[in-house]
């Protein structure tokens, strides 16, 4: 489990499975089940979104407005990043953060505009790493390098983006997209956690050669 993560009720651990939780780096269970809401209500259909939760889904064009921001200043305008913000733990929007947090999840909410459809659980490395009917994997391994090679948030948003689009833009998790990028950005302000299974070079290698290593091996 992430040492972030916080004692969570019934409820709660319906939206964000054991695995999933246990899979995390970056964001509390409350962040994460706050992300899952979120996507849910942005990218679902009324009918999707019923069988889900009693909460209505975000008006039509709300998603499409966050998708035209092509920078973090006006994603943070946006009344898709608004709802975002408003359902995050209150911690996570106290004054002594604020600052450093929009660009973070402005980030957060610019990336996951992109993924229609997700699976829970599933690491989008891992999604890039699957096997396209080529035989190679959905993302090129040098274009995966450069992801892990990002110095900047437009970088990684950007960066993120052009892989959801290779990756179909489904088959992804929301909550664990949403902890790749807040992982990224821990690193950006603070530096590597001491443990190096807690990285966000190690978790997306992990993830990606994990998905390429069945065929690979199968083609020797």
């Amino acid at each position: 489990m992430s040492e972030t993560a916080e004692a969570d009720s019934p409820q709660e651990r319906g939206i964000v499975g054991e695995q999933e939780l246990k899979s995390l780096a970056a964001l509390s269970l409350d962040e994460a089940v706050a992300v899952r809401r979120w996507w849910q209500r942005l990218a679902l259909s009324p009918v999707e979104l019923e069988q889900l939760t009693p909460q209505p889904g975000l008006p039509r064009g709300v998603r499409a407005g966050l998708r035209r921001c092509d920078t973090l200043d006006t994603a943070l305008l946006t009344q898709a990043f608004r709802e975002l913000w408003r359902i995050l733990p209150e911690a996570t929007r106290e004054a002594s953060f604020m600052d450093a947090n929009l660009e973070k999840w402005s980030s957060i909410a610019l990336v996951l505009a992109e993924l229609r459809a997700e699976t829970p659980n599933k690491a989008l490395a891992a999604r890039l790493g699957q096997q396209a009917p080529t035989g190679k994997p959905i993302m090129s391994e040098l274009r995966f390098q450069q992801i892990l090679a990002c110095r900047t948030p437009d970088e990684l948003v950007q960066r993120l983006r052009r892989a959801l689009a290779l990756a179909g833009r489904s088959e992804v998790s929301a909550v664990r997209l949403a902890d790749v990028v807040a992982l990224w950005w821990r690193e950006y302000r603070s530096g590597f956690s001491a443990r190096p299974t807690h990285r966000f070079g190690f978790i997306l290698a992990n993830d990606y050669f994990g998905a390429t290593a069945g065929y690979h091996h199968e083609d020797t």
